[in-house]
């Protein structure tokens, strides 16, 4: 079955809207005491997020909120700050205050199925987006296909050293991967390492770096030191690649694509930083997901569907919705239930000014200051 944008924004929802709607509920909140007692019995929705350090992550979660907010409801959200154990402390305490629902970013895809289950034991509907549960019962589950997101982008540095060098794919590649307790940096690597791995002529220096902006300017400038001329880099998130930007800067290797010396730089998630560095004309390529979608999706899924729908089940489908740059996605059966899997797409330098990508509505429409 095919899962509309109309069915899908029942609660009258756009990308832009979010800030009429957040207003609306503000307003909501200055009434009389009567208004404000009713106010008080608001269904929560507790929302466990991985980290505020990343951009990405900022962004994912005020998306959430004003979801959370424009349904009517209260929004509480917790900062594991990578924490595993802290976010499973966390989890518990919002699940004590019998939530509508529970939405997760998790820190460690296994460790977070005990959650998964304390929740499912209480009947309490379970969404997880972008880094997702290996286990239990999840109502509605949102990310991007993480390994194909690892592929494009060594097929956009591999398109590019073939460019280099005259029809041949060879050349030394950096590749500064996340932690791997996170199954999408897992997912990114192994999508990323499988595809070089199919051009022998191509040297890949696969270093960890635990998703970290300064083991990743470290490590870049060491690799920099040891190989004077790599031919490019890959980061797995555009915040911790910030710290290649600055080792790149460092060593007098941050040119633009057309000047010599130029390092090949591909990241991915299509972050406004990344975006900016592609419209300057020195970085080649973002493989983007979707912060705004993710929250924002799972809840409507799930208030939709389940809470207001009356359902045992989010329908599997095809999902449309014009309003994000990808617009068609596919939800499918899982091993915690239904998935929705946000196509990876590229932004390049002649796409990066769309004002669909989420990275641009978050500056320029909902004044996110990127850094």
């Amino acid at each position: 079955m095919t899962v509309n944008k109309s069915a899908s924004r029942d609660a009258k929802l756009n990308r832009r809207g979010f800030l009429k709607a957040g207003a609306a509920s503000a307003a909501a909140m200055t009434m009389g005491a009567g208004s404000m007692a009713l106010a008080q019995n608001k269904p929560l929705l507790g929302f466990s997020n991985k980290s505020l350090d990343f951009y990405f992550f900022r962004i994912m979660e005020e998306s959430a909120k004003r979801t959370t907010e424009a349904l009517g409801w209260e929004f509480q959200a917790t900062n594991a700050s990578f924490d595993s154990t802290l976010q499973l402390q966390q989890w518990q305490s919002l699940m004590s205050k019998n939530p509508i629902a529970m939405i997760g970013a998790t820190v460690d895809s296994q460790a977070m199925v005990s959650a998964v289950r304390k929740a499912n034991a209480k009947n309490i509907p379970v969404g997880m987006i972008d880094s997702l549960a290996n286990g239990g019962n999840v109502a509605a589950s949102v990310s991007f296909d993480n390994n194909l997101g690892g592929v494009m982008a060594a097929r956009e540095i591999i398109e590019r050293l073939r460019k280099k060098y005259g029809g041949q794919a060879k050349g030394v590649v950096l590749n500064c991967y996340g932690s791997l307790k996170s199954e999408a940096w897992a997912a990114r690597k192994e999508g990323f390492e499988a595809e070089l791995a199919k051009h022998p002529e191509i040297t890949l220096l696969s270093r960890p770096t635990e998703g970290l902006l300064n083991n990743m300017l470290s490590v870049t400038a060491n690799t920099l030191s040891e190989f004077p001329d790599l031919d490019a880099v890959h980061a797995p998130s555009d915040t911790p690649g910030q710290g290649v930007v600055t080792a790149l800067r460092q060593k007098g290797k941050w040119k633009k694509i057309d000047e010599e010396g130029h390092v090949i730089f591909v990241t991915i998630d299509g972050e406004p930083g990344g975006i900016q560095h592609l419209l300057t004309g020195h970085q080649d390529a973002d493989v983007s997901q979707d912060a705004i979608g993710y929250g924002a999706i799972a809840i409507e899924l799930i208030a939709n569907h389940i809470i207001n729908g009356g359902k045992d089940a989010v329908p599997l489908g095809t999902y449309d919705n014009p309003s994000y740059f990808w617009e068609r996605g596919e939800i499918v059966d899982s091993v915690t239930g239904p998935r929705l899997i946000i196509p990876p797409f590229s932004i390049l330098p002649e796409n990066a000014a769309d004002p669909r990508h989420w990275g641009n509505i978050a500056v320029n429409d909902w004044g996110f200051a990127y850094g």
